[in-house]
């Protein structure tokens, strides 16, 4: 009866949506479909480990993009960045770079040796006074003519990363920006707790200790994080630039994201791409805690119910399943031995091995605290495997 009820408020909530605001629809949708979502569960959730892999290339999709790096300071993070991007874009890309006035004098004379050695990729911008993340990436954005990507400076890319993270927008028009999994990156970080984790093992291992997964599976949030945020020249063209009253950073690509939901797009994770973020690079901790903590404040003002929209996102079981996944794949890469050496005989979990059976139970998305000498004691609890 419960779930009668649900799904009749669910289907009433759609046929009002003309006499709603979209942000009254958005909220009440996400509340809405967990509820379901729940309900149906009573109070689990099982998937089969074949329905979640997919062929390892998303696509042969070859629509042209264009990759936009705001850069300030970060001088060390540059050449890992750009070469990683120049040697494993499988899309035709140009590349849009800007220099925001960094205090560090190294970076400009580094990025006109970049632009200069590759001068039919990379168009470079230079900022006479520092203007922040929002507006410089709207500089950048209004110099482009097709679907794009905001790149940090301090990330690197791995082999044939961009077909897979553009894949939901070019085969969904709805979608109006997707991201990958990362090291430091809020809900997209494989870690809950610590979303600061430095990436100890190779890029290429743990980029292709999630190909595998399917790229058709649909996670959805209320945003993606900024650090590597494909976006869509639809939503651009509908939603707009971004607001240049968040200042030097954080919280603008939130901001959009928001805003393109109440118009009726959504957000995707990409389940099969991992990237690097070193993050922090720009700022240093203590001023980009300072920026986060102001822009917070604007941001919640603008949208009081977005954290709660987030939790609710957070409980999606599937999305639950796939960090299971992906941060038990990166236990395996770190600790030799991994997970049969530290738990009891045939009692170690699958990590997307064909035939497992996974049990999802609504519960706290994490763990007890991290202890070293047991990396199982980050994996969730409320996920089984048969």
């Amino acid at each position: 009866m419960k779930l009668f009820y649900l799904k009749f408020k669910r289907e009433l909530l759609r046929l009002c949506k003309s006499f709603l605001s979209k942000e009254q629809f958005t909220d009440n949708l996400y509340r809405l479909q967990f509820q379901v979502r729940q309900a149906e569960a009573a109070p689990t959730f099982q998937y089969q480990a074949a329905a979640l892999l997919g062929p390892v290339s998303s696509s042969a999709f070859s629509r042209p993009i264009d990759i936009l790096i705001p850069v300030y300071n970060g001088y060390d993070y540059i050449n890992p960045c750009l070469h990683s991007v120049l040697e494993n874009t499988d899309l035709p890309f140009h590349i849009y770079l800007a220099e925001d006035c960094s205090p560090d004098a190294r970076v400009w004379p580094l990025l006109e040796q970049w632009a200069n050695a590759y001068p039919d990729k990379i168009t470079l911008l230079h900022n006479e006074q520092n203007c922040g993340f929002a507006k410089t990436m709207n500089r950048l954005i209004t110099l482009t003519e097709h679907d794009c990507v905001l790149l940090n400076s301090d990330t690197e890319v791995p082999a044939k990363w961009a077909s897979r993270l553009f894949y939901p927008i070019f085969t969904d028009n709805t979608v109006a920006s997707c991201g990958p999994w990362t090291n430091s990156g809020s809900f997209q970080s494989f870690f809950f707790d610590n979303e600061d984790t430095m990436l100890d093992v190779p890029l290429a291992d743990m980029d292709k200790a999630v190909q595998d997964i399917s790229a058709d599976l649909r996670v959805l949030f209320p945003n993606i994080t900024g650090f590597c945020m494909a976006i869509s020249r639809k939503a651009i063209e509908q939603i707009g630039l971004l607001d240049e009253v968040y200042g030097r950073g954080y919280y603008e690509e939130t901001d959009w994201c928001f805003r393109a939901g109440k118009a009726g797009f959504s957000h995707r994770l990409v389940p099969n791409l991992f990237v690097y973020h070193k993050g922090r690079s720009s700022f240093g901790d203590q001023v980009s805690q300072k920026l986060m903590t102001g822009n917070r404040k604007l941001f919640l003002k603008r949208y009081p119910k977005a954290e709660q929209n987030l939790r609710y996102a957070k409980k999606d079981p599937l999305f639950r399943l796939l960090h299971f996944i992906v941060l038990g794949r990166y236990l395996s890469l770190k600790y030799p031995g991994f997970p049969k050496k530290y738990f009891a005989p045939g009692e170690g979990p699958s990590f997307l091995q064909k035939g497992t059976c996974y049990t999802v139970q609504l519960g706290p998305l994490s763990a007890s605290v991290y202890q070293k000498e047991n990396p199982a004691s980050l994996l969730c609890r409320t996920v089984s495997c048969q």
